[in-house]
């Protein structure tokens, strides 16, 4: 009976480590480089659509638009909102919704790497999509720690 104890206990303990590693090395490539997988992915979730930037005005284009940063551009009296992926040579075009769709979900991630639990109210209402936001313990408040 001790013996089976103590054999939980190590798996446990053991379980609990390499649990704490893995968090401890996802965090540390979190920052390492600019991930155009990550943006590719959240631009297109969002509903921006990416374009190949294929003649040679295109690529001059896309190259004088400022790197990752969005450019507002204003067409047929409708708004859209680009971003280039210089390193694919395409270019993400959205219009309000899925921009601000794309600014609340990098909002929420970064909640979410905070320490709160963040989940949207209605995510197919693109036009008022609402945030839920509970923090658990006080990881908000940086000046408390």
């Amino acid at each position: 009976m001790k013996r089976h104890l103590i054999k939980n206990l190590i798996g446990i303990g053991a379980a609990a480590a390499l649990s704490l590693w893995l968090a401890a090395c996802a965090t540390q490539t979190s920052d390492v480089a600019y991930d155009y997988g990550n943006v590719d992915t959240a631009l297109r979730t969002a509903g921006f659509r990416a374009r190949q930037a294929v003649t040679v005005d295109q690529r001059h284009q896309l190259q004088n638009l400022p790197e990752h940063q969005f450019t507002i551009v204003q067409q047929a009296g409708d708004t859209y909102y680009l971003f280039p992926d210089k390193v694919h040579g395409r270019l993400y075009a959205g219009n309000h919704y899925a921009y601000r769709a794309f600014v609340n979900n990098e909002k929420n991630n970064r909640l979410r790497r905070e320490g709160a639990l963040v989940f949207e109210r209605d995510p197919s209402n693109r036009a008022d999509n609402r945030t839920v936001v509970i923090w658990h313990g006080w990881s908000p408040f940086q000046q408390w720690e």
